[in-house]
């Protein structure tokens, strides 16, 4: 049996397009989902750009939940009709969705043992949004340790800049500033919705504010979300210096990647003390089930993120949407719409 699925079929720029593939088949300690959603990340576009690494050809799509559709004989983490989602590391290198096959497609087989049974009262929805929780969970907790009565800085009104801004909240921060540009209005009203006390624009000197608001300290803890030269300069300027004494006042992490060179103006990097830290995967087993606790408590508000639904055939409008900012997180449905509720 033979399935739609969206493909980068090639290494080089572009290279995507919906071909027929065989619906896959399963091993005995794997599980084949039916695929509910996936959504779309701006990783997908940095593929579709030839900025991010992929093994071609492979079928996009890496956050993701569905149901156990067909189970292998040794699974025992979930039976048939289970909700669940995954880790899309798989071990050696293989990320699905990016280096083996993931989800822009009615069916995908998962190895079980990344996969995590979600609980019934968690709505599909949410589940999808798995892989940017367990994310945001390793930015703010794993690798920023935002504090009680910290100030936060977030750069970037993004679907990453979002989920922070309800963490940070919910780690306790003093203060949360989510900059972003005067076109992202309805993403700033966003961030605003769920928590952002400040909402300043990149294009207003930003730093001036956070500064002025916080007695001339800066913020404990910057994350740079935006994937932008400008939101890297702001995230150096914003932060808690100390020009004397032990440093590491301020803390710097990026989650970003910009596909390019960026030009900054790093002095204060070094005059400052400030630690400058990398935001990339997690923290295995570990941070995943930090993500399934938070989402199984319902903690987030998550359903203001969720800003449109596309079937696989609409994948072009869909990331063309993502790219120009009218969209902040929106699913593929491979299965249809009628399933999206």
């Amino acid at each position: 049996m033979n399935m739609q699925a969206l493909r980068k079929t090639a290494p080089g720029v572009g290279h995507i397009e919906i071909q027929e593939v065989p619906v896959p088949e399963i091993g005995d300690n794997d599980v084949l989902m039916k695929v509910y959603a996936a959504g779309i990340c701006g990783s997908d576009l940095l593929i579709q750009e030839d900025k991010h690494f992929y093994r071609a050809p492979v079928t996009l799509g890496h956050e993701y939940a569905g149901i156990a559709y067909k189970v292998g004989k040794n699974v025992n983490r979930v039976k048939e009709g289970d909700k669940f989602v995954s880790d899309i590391e798989c071990g050696g290198g293989d990320w699905l969705g990016v280096t083996i096959d993931g989800a822009y497609a009615p069916f995908m087989k998962v190895p079980e043992h990344v996969i995590y049974r979600m609980p019934d009262e968690v709505p599909l929805p949410h589940c999808v949004l798995a892989e940017p929780v367990v994310a945001t969970h390793h930015l703010i907790q794993e690798r920023a340790q935002v504090k009680v009565g910290d100030d936060v800085v977030i750069v970037g009104p993004g679907p990453m800049g979002i989920m922070a801004v309800q963490y940070a909240r919910l780690c306790g921060a003093k203060r949360i500033f989510l900059i972003g540009l005067k076109s992202d209005e309805k993403r700033l009203g966003i961030g605003k919705h769920v928590g952002a006390d400040y909402i300043l624009y990149s294009e207003d000197n930003p730093e001036k504010i956070v500064m002025e608001v916080t007695g001339g300290k800066g913020a404990e803890f910057v994350l740079e979300c935006s994937a932008s030269q400008e939101g890297v300069q702001h995230a150096i300027d914003c932060a808690r210096k100390a020009h004397e004494g032990p440093g590491g006042k301020g803390v710097v992490v990026f989650i970003s990647l910009w596909g390019k060179k960026i030009t900054v103006n790093m002095d204060e990097v070094s005059l400052g003390q400030l630690d400058i830290r990398g935001s990339w995967s997690w923290n295995g087993k570990e941070t995943w089930e930090h993500a399934v606790d938070l989402l199984s408590r319902q903690v987030f508000n998550l359903d203001p993120m969720i800003t449109n639904h596309y079937t696989l055939d609409q994948w072009e409008l869909a990331f063309e949407n993502l790219r120009t900012k009218q969209d902040v997180k929106a699913f593929i449905h491979p299965n249809g719409l009628d399933w999206a509720g």
